[in-house]
């Protein structure tokens, strides 16, 4: 990633955190909530070659350490984003064909949504952190991928177009 590229998709994933905490926060999903700057986030990350995904990871787990409501040490999501950015590239993209198909970026955004807020519980657990019983539990991350599947039409052409006006000439 050029060093130029790096404020305008730091702005990109600033503004996709701020609709999250100002507009999908306020909207109460059945089954669970929906986490849009994180599936937005996994998408980005799937474009990406390993470096720069990985370099993305930590952007979007640093600005998802910066929401009002969250209540887990300073820094989780920034090591969940950054460990799930690089298994996210090592071992799942190279077994995906090279465009990623519209259905299986979903699936894989869906079930990528899932797996990144599983981990953000077990390593918040292991920190310390209050959980909730496994059922609630079970049930907002169900929803959540639900959620992120069903509403993957709507925001995954928006994240594409805005990594397609984040490259450069070179890299495109």
């Amino acid at each position: 990633m050029s060093f130029n590229r790096i404020p305008l998709v730091t702005g990109l994933l600033l503004v996709a955190f701020l609709i999250q905490e100002s507009l999908v926060n306020r909207i109460h999903f059945f089954l669970g909530g929906f986490a849009f700057f994180l599936a937005f986030s996994i998408v980005w990350i799937l474009k990406e070659d390993r470096s720069t995904a990985i370099l993305m990871g930590f952007v979007s787990g640093l600005i998802a350490d910066l929401s009002p409501t969250l209540e887990a040490p300073f820094g989780l999501w920034t090591f969940v984003m950054t460990g799930f950015a690089f298994i996210l590239t090592t071992y799942v993209r190279g077994t995906l064909d090279q465009n990623l198909s519209p259905l299986a970026l979903s699936v894989v955004t869906a079930a990528g949504s899932a797996i990144a807020l599983t981990l953000f519980l077990i390593f918040g657990a292991i920190l310390g952190q209050e959980v909730a019983s496994i059922s609630s539990l079970l049930l907002e991350i169900f929803g959540n991928t639900v959620w992120s599947l069903v509403l993957s039409p709507l925001f995954i052409p928006i994240a594409l177009k805005m990594h397609n006006l984040s490259l450069t000439a070179r890299e495109r």
